[in-house]
């Protein structure tokens, strides 16, 4: 009885070992299984956030990807209109680290560009069609140009201004309202009461007729007549029509005067003197610099001319009645066609401007060899060229080339073969008679 009790429980005891093993393994077993799966998840959920942190990254690293779009959207438009050849606007004022969409729509007959050398911003505008650009700027003052050859130097360049807080181009627009309708008033205003102040009732009476109107007429881009003569201390009313398609401006720095003209506009300004010798210019950004300039002189001695002029004329009138009868043989006896033929074989002048030709007409006799002397007086290359003659002449800006034009009668096209001058209208018509 006492060995099969003691097997008995040795029994039991092998049994209770065995079992104790087999939940040890269980549990490990469990605990593994669990620990795997843990190890699974968890690398799972950290690359997708990974990855979803880069993607919201992207916007603020470049603005290249989906999301930078509302992005742009949310700020402001900005619309930069290319002409020939100019920007409207000109300046431009637009908040710092802010997506401003720029809208570039090419109005002229020529390429375009809108370039921002400082930040490598190069955007080519084909004529009628629209690009568009967003930057993204810091603070700071940048400078945007065409970079079509000739079209910076002829004026058209802008300043582009990036300003924390900033709302827009608005400040941009309102200064050049408040530039013209100062200094309007201002110089109309001092010009008055110098005559009234100085002169006599006798005094005005007397120059009244020499000091009539003046016309000053702004192109695109250059002054007619761009030298002028009036009489010192005496108002003379100067007119101010702008027959371009830009803004342009009257401006004399001596005198305090400066008028803004809008395309199709005439403005006028009352200018009383002393004598002296005064520079206006156009202060549109790059118009001075393209050659839109001109002198005025004023003299103590400017009526005089102008009250002898009509007996000078009438004189010459008089003397040329009784001469009549010599002039009748005199035209009778010598060669008409001999003295004809010298006149029109004559050097002819065509002056390259920025960017047009003057004149854009002109006359010379068939089969006769004429000297065209080609003056460049703009800032940038310009080229005169007749395709059915094979003439091409470059010209440098300041230089004077020439070219001997022999050629038969019929009309001929000449025109500056830079590219986009033709376009911008840089043209003119050949007579051969």
């Amino acid at each position: 009885m006492i060995r099969g009790t003691g097997r008995r429980s040795s029994a039991l005891g092998v049994v209770a070992t065995v079992a104790i093993l087999l939940l040890s393994a269980c549990g490990n077993t469990s605990d593994n299984a669990m620990t795997r799966d843990a190890v699974t998840r968890v690398p799972e959920m950290s690359e997708a956030a990974a990855q979803a942190t880069r993607t919201a990254g992207t916007p603020g690293a470049g603005g290249e990807g989906g999301p930078s779009a509302p992005a742009g959207e949310a700020a402001q438009e900005v619309t930069v209109a290319m002409h020939d050849i100019y920007f409207e606007p000109t300046e431009i004022t637009i908040p710092a680290n802010t997506n401003v969409k720029f809208i570039l729509p090419n109005e002229g007959a020529a390429a375009h560009n809108f370039a921002i050398p400082d930040q490598e911003i190069s955007v080519d505008v084909a004529p009628g069609e629209t690009k568009d650009v967003v930057l993204n700027l810091p603070a700071g003052e940048y400078a945007f140009d065409c970079n079509v050859p000739g079209h910076k130097e002829a004026g058209m360049v802008g300043i582009l201004k990036v300003e924390e807080g900033a709302g827009g181009a608005a400040p941009a627009a309102q200064g050049t309202p408040t530039t013209g309708a100062e200094a309007t008033p201002a110089a109309a205003g001092e010009a008055t009461p110098v005559t009234a102040t100085e002169g006599t009732p006798a005094e005005a009476a007397a120059p009244a007729a020499a000091a009539e109107p003046v016309t000053v007429v702004s192109h695109d881009i250059y002054f007619d007549p761009t030298e002028m003569t009036i009489p010192a201390n005496t108002d003379v009313t100067i007119s101010l029509p702008n027959e371009g398609v830009t803004l342009h401006n009257f401006a004399i720095d001596a005198l305090g005067i400066s008028v803004d003209i809008e395309p199709g506009a005439t403005e006028q300004v009352v200018i009383n003197a002393p004598a002296g010798t005064y520079e206006y210019y156009c202060n549109v950004p790059g118009h001075k610099a393209a050659g839109m300039v001109g002198t005025l002189t004023i003299t103590e001695d400017a009526a005089a001319p102008a009250a002898d002029a009509a007996p000078d004329a009438a004189a010459e009138q008089a003397a040329s009645t009784p001469a009549a009868e010599e002039a009748a043989p005199a035209e009778e006896a010598a060669p008409a066609e001999e003295a004809a033929a010298p006149a029109a074989a004559e050097p002819v002048t065509v002056v390259s401007h920025d960017i047009y030709f003057d004149p854009t007409a002109m006359s010379i006799p068939a089969d006769t060899d004429v000297t065209v002397s080609l003056p460049n007086e703009g800032v940038t290359l310009h080229n005169f060229a007749i395709d059915a003659l094979g003439i091409s002449v470059d010209i440098d800006p300041g230089a004077t080339e020439e070219v001997v034009i022999n050629a038969p009668a019929g009309t001929y096209e000449y025109y500056c073969n830079v590219p986009g001058h033709k376009a911008a209208g840089m043209v003119g018509t050949l007579t051969v008679e």
